[in-house]
């Protein structure tokens, strides 16, 4: 099996999904190649508060495992200088690396190269002879240091002397590939449409394209009557845009494709050439004036006048707007699945309702033995050692909790057989909350479109480090069980003033709903067994009409005494209304249940004489088990039903002197 590493900065940027989308497609037939992907930003200097977490992922991808890489690097540079990404791809162990846009000039890295060069002499030559353009401004990004950027600026000052035309350096801006800064640049030079002393102005990216776009208009500017604009990159924004924007297309995901192929071809031995050529093509829409602005079909015209129609992915906004709810209501779906678990066991149990809502085939969570703490500063050093938590095949049909297999990540990235030895296409994403990195998830996803798993990624995420600090914190307390010892007396960080019944000192209703809860979590993640209970005495409404409200509380007291000295310490017992009881016996099956019910009915019997009361008390119990649920409330609701039923069977004989009462 042939093993490839992608690094893309940022998922929801449409360039690296383009890119992304030719790589996958071009191994999609092939059954010998695996494609790990991952989302890195930019280290220590990328945006958002935590957003450097996602730099840990290249350790992962360092393992022995990985054969070749290939490179955003275009990407990488409209923010870095090439030395900082020339220092990434020296982690790599001379290992071949395919670059995208940018040569490294570097051993064993080949490059796929688009030369803006025709491209900037045929949009200049356009300008110039079929709309009459003599002065054409140019939106530069050579601030950010990128080699495109560079590049670009260069090849159009070319393109201006070849096409007779005079570089003006008075009409050159720079919007370092950001939009709000290319508007700025325009409103720095121009404040009025008087000031505008250009006829054309061609930027090196879409998005600074948008950006003269909104000054334009603020300066009571019209595109393209007044200015023809010209952008780099065809992006959706250049399609959905108004008036819809001349672009240059880089055709990025031919671009992933011929880095796909180099790829392949440096892990089977062949000899590269270093640099290789990737074709650009220029597409004439509104903002040059070659399409009308009436009409808004989705076409363009290209380099020879020919009318084209828009193709893939840039369809009917109406369409994108459509998509887009569905997916909000996917995330909907996927936090109420997440949010039910509290511990890493109860997560497994919905793992597959999980992977489905999250539109992936495989996932495997991967965990450290202690989280890493890592700042903005730090680099992350994988340990030697990490154990899979949870697995889930979707196609096979297979899942596992904690299966036993732990491995070394710096020999191979996930040890499961489907992902050694099945072609596939896998995420490999962070699992961390604030600084704390706890490993990773190996996610093979069901669409080529990774837009859509950024969202979900990163909730799966967060319930994921959530559910280990949660599991950490309740295991801690493992020794409430393994000493008998009462876990609501014992836990200091409640207020058992606010928790304990006033009249049967056990837990109140809030006390037993949050102590219960929390004893389930704990009983699932040791895998124990457990009954919940839900109790109701049987005749207090006798007793209290008969004998007065007065022996009703004092029957409540005995019953609650009862309940308590029957099940263990390490089991909770609390007081839900009047007289009605809830318990969370641990390590009880349901087949110990009528057990239970005998041995309370016969302390029943006994306590009624010792105390001389002229009845004897009776409680009535619904008993089920985890399998029904992991939720509280869910149980006792269960629970309250199957009370009722056994009401029905026992015809209420609760004893009062010579006569049986019941509610």
């Amino acid at each position: 099996m042939k093993n490839i590493g992608v690094l893309v900065p940022d998922f929801s940027v449409e360039h690296c999904q383009d890119f992304v989308k030719g790589v996958i497609d071009y191994y999609s037939s092939m059954p010998d190649v695996n494609v790990f992907i991952v989302q890195t930003f930019f280290g220590h200097e990328s945006i958002g508060v935590f957003n450097y977490q996602y730099w840990s992922t290249i350790e992962i991808l360092k393992s022995k495992q990985i054969n070749a890489y290939i490179i955003a690097s275009g990407l990488y540079c409209s923010q870095w200088n090439k030395n900082k990404l020339q220092e990434l791809v020296s982690k790599f162990d001379g290992r071949p690396v395919i670059s995208s846009s940018v040569d490294l000039e570097m051993e064993n890295t080949y490059s796929v190269i688009n030369d803006s060069g025709d491209s900037y002499k045929e949009i200049v030559k356009h300008l110039k002879e079929i709309h009459g353009c003599k002065k054409i401004a140019f939106m530069s990004a050579v601030s950010t240091g990128s080699p495109e950027a560079f590049d670009r600026f260069e090849k159009f000052k070319i393109a201006l002397k070849e096409n007779q035309l005079d570089f003006d350096e008075n009409l050159v801006f720079d919007g370092s590939f950001v939009e709000d800064r290319a508007k700025a640049a325009i409103l720095n030079k121009l404040h009025s449409k008087e000031d505008l002393n250009f006829d054309s102005i061609v930027c090196s990216s879409d998005l600074m394209a948008i950006g003269c776009y909104h000054a334009f208009e603020e300066l009571g500017i019209s595109v393209p009557d007044d200015v023809k604009v010209v952008g780099f990159d065809n992006t959706i924004h250049a399609y959905l845009c108004n008036p819809k924007l001349t672009t240059i297309s880089q055709n990025i995901e031919a671009q992933g494709t011929k880095c796909a192929e180099l790829a392949l071809r440096a892990i089977n031995g062949e000899k590269l050439n270093h640099i290789n050529q990737s074709g650009l093509m220029t597409m004439y829409r509104q903002s040059c004036g070659c399409v009308e602005i009436s009409n808004q079909s989705a076409s363009y015209k290209d380099s020879s006048g020919k009318i084209c129609l828009e193709q893939g992915k840039r369809g009917h906004a109406i369409d994108l707007y459509l998509d887009e709810i569905l997916e909000k209501h996917k995330y909907a779906s996927l936090l109420d699945q997440v949010k039910t678990a509290n511990t890493l066991r109860q997560l497994y149990y919905n793992i597959d309702n999980i992977v489905n809502i999250s539109m992936l085939k495989d996932m495997a969570i991967c965990l450290y033995d202690e989280p890493l703490f890592l700042n903005k500063l730090d680099d992350s050093v994988m340990p030697s050692k990490v154990e899979m938590h949870i697995y889930s095949t979707k196609n096979a049909h297979e899942k596992f909790y904690r299966p036993g297999v732990i491995f070394n990540p710096k020999k191979v990235i996930c040890p499961i057989n489907s992902i050694r030895e099945e072609r596939g296409v896998y995420i490999l994403y962070p699992i961390f909350s604030g600084e704390e990195n706890y490993g990773y998830m190996v996610c093979k996803p069901a669409k080529s479109d990774f837009n859509a798993y950024i969202v979900n990624m990163r909730i799966l995420a967060t319930a994921i480090s959530n559910s280990v600090e949660y599991t950490n914190n309740i295991m801690q307390k493992e020794q409430l069980f393994t000493e008998n010892t009462n876990l609501a007396k014992t836990n200091t960080n409640l207020s058992m003033e606010s928790k304990t019944d006033e009249l049967t000192k056990i837990l109140n209703r809030r006390g037993f709903m949050e102590i219960g809860q929390r004893s389930i979590d704990v009983i699932q993640e040791l895998n124990n067994s457990c009954v919940v209970f839900f109790a109701d005495m049987d005749g207090l409404k006798t007793i209290n009409d008969t004998y007065g409200h007065e022996m009703g509380d004092k029957a409540i007291k005995l019953q609650a005494e009862i309940l308590s000295k029957a099940f263990r310490a390490s089991d909770v017992v609390g007081r839900l209304s009047g007289d009605e009881f809830g318990i969370v016996a641990n390590s009880m099956s349901i087949e110990n249940v009528d057990a239970m019910r005998k041995k309370i009915s016969k302390m029943c019997e006994e306590v009624s004489k010792a105390n001389n009361l002229p009845f004897i008390l009776s409680i009535s119990m619904g008993a089920v088990d985890l399998s029904e649920n992991n939720i509280l409330t869910k149980l006792l609701t269960k629970a309250d039903k199957l009370l009722y039923e056994e009401k029905r069977i026992k015809h209420g004989k609760c004893k009062t002197d010579e006569s049986y009462t019941y509610k």
